[in-house]
């Protein structure tokens, strides 16, 4: 037995917008055991969207909604005006998809009247709820994610007041507001313990720094519930899910590189430019560096490398490096000073390749 544990329901990954695309959820959900994953969000304004626009941004859809390695893909909508988003999850359902999810979470700044910024209008984030499940075969399986306020985790027993209603089967929670984004010291997991008996027998998913076997644990023993949502550590370590549970270890570092070639593979595959390739493996190389610092001598050499051929030759050098144990600055020592970035803040990588992600995805073919 890896680790004396007890046993999570659910394990889902998440969304995570301008990562978790298509070709990332093929390679992810390879690696790790997932219950389910998320698409990103898709953004439903004041039409309903065409059946090509939801096969496109969810193509699991044309595999009976699963990836490559049997991982049901949650079709995830974001929007503010009940019909569209209601009549879109319908034609979700009709394209085959088994579950919608419905974002009130994302604090993204590209979303002006949508996602988290609803959080201060549960009222209308209500009607978009019961519409949608009220369009919905009652098989469909509905989902909200949501975080724990737009100011104030004060607002969360109005928002789940708001949220839990007949026909929603599960309420994700994010532990933190939509003015904390993302820092690090505004994780909140015991606000959601609060809500937990008060959602109608609702399951509550928890979401948030969950990035080890330890967290996991932590978390659902202060949160009360044994459904989870991991995102962005997994770069780090791909087989997250089947860590928390206590069956594996975490993956050896020499098998994150393969993991982060059988990414280049999938956008290869997908005639991505050669630029936006590299940016894509960068940004998976960035969050293994921030959730793994023993990835952070490689990171820096590979920011300097344009192309496919260098980015194959430097992961196959350095999976030698991870494998026998040498000195993580190997790599770099053998380059040239210039040869390793100066990287201070990973966030800044990650979001240009994000934006990289988003101009690649309009120019490859679809």
């Amino acid at each position: 037995m890896v680790a004396e544990n007890k046993p999570l329901e659910k394990i889902y990954l998440a969304p995570m917008e301008g990562v978790c695309d298509p070709p990332m959820r093929q390679v992810l959900t390879r690696y790790g055991k997932y219950d389910e994953c998320f698409s990103e969000f898709i953004r439903v304004t004041t039409e309903v969207l065409p059946y090509k626009t939801l096969l496109r941004e969810v193509p699991e859809l044309k595999t009976d909604g699963v990836t490559d390695s049997g991982c049901l893909c949650r079709v995830q909508l974001l929007g503010d005006e009940p019909e569209p988003v209601a009549q879109t999850a319908k034609r979700a359902e009709e394209l085959g998809a088994r579950s919608i999810d419905l974002n009130f979470g994302c604090p993204s700044r590209f979303v002006h009247h949508g996602g988290a910024m609803l959080l201060k209008e549960p009222e209308l984030m209500h009607r978009i709820v019961c519409r949608t499940r009220e369009v919905l075969d009652s098989k469909v399986f509905l989902s909200v994610k949501f975080r724990l306020g737009f100011l104030s985790a004060d607002e969360l027993p109005q928002i789940v007041e708001a949220l839990a209603v007949d026909g929603v089967d599960e309420l994700i929670i994010h532990a933190r507001t939509r003015k904390d984004l993302y820092k690090k010291d505004a994780l909140n997991w015991p606000a959601i313990a609060t809500i937990v008996d008060k959602t109608n027998g609702i399951p509550v998913v928890a979401n948030g720094d969950i990035v080890s076997f330890e967290t996991s644990q932590q978390c659902a023993q202060i949160t009360k519930t044994k459904r989870q949502m991991i995102g962005r550590a997994v770069f780090a370590t791909p087989n997250l899910p089947q860590v928390m549970q206590g069956l594996e270890t975490p993956m050896p570092k020499e098998l994150v590189l393969d993991v982060a070639w059988a990414f280049a593979e999938e956008l290869q595959k997908l005639n991505y430019p050669e630029k936006s390739l590299m940016d894509r493996l960068k940004q998976f190389l960035g969050y293994a560096h921030k959730y793994d610092d023993s990835f952070s001598p490689f990171f820096r050499v590979f920011c300097r490398s344009h192309t496919v051929l260098e980015a194959q030759d430097l992961l196959r050098k350095q999976k030698t490096v991870f494998a026998e144990g040498l000195d993580p600055n190997t790599l770099g020592a053998e380059l040239a000073p210039a040869a390793a970035a100066d990287v201070a803040d990973i966030a800044d990588v990650a979001d240009a390749a994000a934006v990289s992600n988003s101009k690649a995805a309009e120019a490859a073919p679809q």
